[in-house]
């Protein structure tokens, strides 16, 4: 048999795998190998109105024929364009979210790249295979995309019960004055998921002292005001497992803060609108409509009554007065916080 038209066997493989993979991944599929926020992302994308995922099943079945037919050097030049484009992608993927489906994809693009350029250089007459740096930037974007998928898995830690529930969160430190005002008037009345972070050692002692005291069926704030005078753990104890445990989930908190551009606390964040906006927004507008014309004794529409009627001129509407119930119950100003250029005292 003329060695240039044997089988690609290696990438008929992996083709074939890979296709399957796209094929199923685009027909939807009940087992969610998915474990980031990039498969959401990327699973509507499309080019040229076709999903990713039948362009990465064709790309695949044209590489499956061309292994079939032996073809090795267009199946080379088909898989690095390919893997080319892939690199595009696990470039865009590095800037916003990893997607663990796209990376098992590009992990087939490589391979089959790889097992054609061998089957390319065994029928050439310099058997040798060089370094390809279309491979070594693919490596580099593949390893940055798998810190970041570990990344993500390092959640923020909640040390009350309701982080998955609650739509205000409260990054807090328990050195923080401000941050102990603020959980004595939302604890037990405002659902707030609190996660807690370290400005200094002491907040890593009073945090752990706060879950004990919570296990023990304390409320937030009452945890928070027995953990102020807590004292170090002496010997080993400061450094068991545990400790060191719950001082990664408060670096991993305060890492939070950092990214959303803050270094200071306390730091909200609302997930959605809260609903006292919307109250305070109707009640505004069924002022303002009545109001107008109630308060100056114009009519609604802002004109004298000889203005209405075509005389000699029309009155310029008069604003209306506002009032402090015309303003949204929220002020920009801060009351108190502490961290960044005002450390939190110890």
């Amino acid at each position: 048999m003329n060695r240039s038209h044997e089988i690609v066997t290696g990438a008929l493989c992996l083709a074939l795998l890979g296709a399957a993979f796209c094929a199923w991944s685009a027909l939807g599929n009940e087992v969610n190998l998915c474990v980031t926020a990039g498969c959401s992302l990327y699973q509507d994308t499309s080019v040229a109105g076709i999903s990713l995922w039948w362009l990465g099943a064709g790309a695949f079945a044209v590489l499956s024929f061309l292994a079939l037919l032996g073809a090795a050097n267009w199946g080379r030049g088909l898989a690095a364009l390919a893997l080319a484009g892939d690199v595009a992608l696990l470039l865009v993927m590095a800037l916003t979210a990893p997607c663990v489906s796209c990376l098992i994809v590009a992990i087939f693009f490589a391979l089959t790249y790889s097992s054609f350029r061998q089957a390319a250089a065994a029928r050439s007459r310099s058997a040798k295979v060089g370094r390809s740096a279309l491979l070594l930037v693919w490596g580099l974007l593949f390893i940055v995309n798998l810190g970041a998928v570990a990344k993500s898995q390092a959640n923020v830690w909640a040390i009350t019960d309701n982080g998955q529930e609650a739509s205000v969160h409260m990054y807090f430190s328990p050195s923080c004055s401000s941050c102990r005002e603020g959980i004595a008037r939302l604890s037990g009345h405002v659902d707030v998921a609190f996660y807690p972070l370290a400005e200094n050692d002491t907040d890593v002692y009073r945090v752990a002292h706060m879950l004990h005291r919570l296990n023990l069926g304390d409320s937030m704030a009452e945890a928070l005001t027995r953990a102020q005078n807590v004292t170090a753990p002496g010997g080993l104890a400061n450094w068991s497992l545990d400790m060191m445990w719950l001082r990664f989930r408060m670096l991993r908190n305060k890492s939070h803060v950092f990214l959303a551009g803050s270094h200071a606390v306390p730091f909200f964040e609302y997930h959605g609108l809260p609903s006292m906006l919307v109250k305070q927004g109707q009640s505004s507008g069924q002022r303002g409509a009545a109001g107008p014309a109630a308060n100056s004794g114009i009519p609604a529409g802002g004109m004298t009554g000889a203005g209405m009627t075509g005389g000699a001129g029309a009155a310029a509407p008069q604003r209306p007065q506002g009032n402090a119930s015309d303003v949204l119950p929220l002020e920009p100003q801060i009351a108190g916080q502490c961290g960044g250029p005002a450390p939190c005292p110890e």
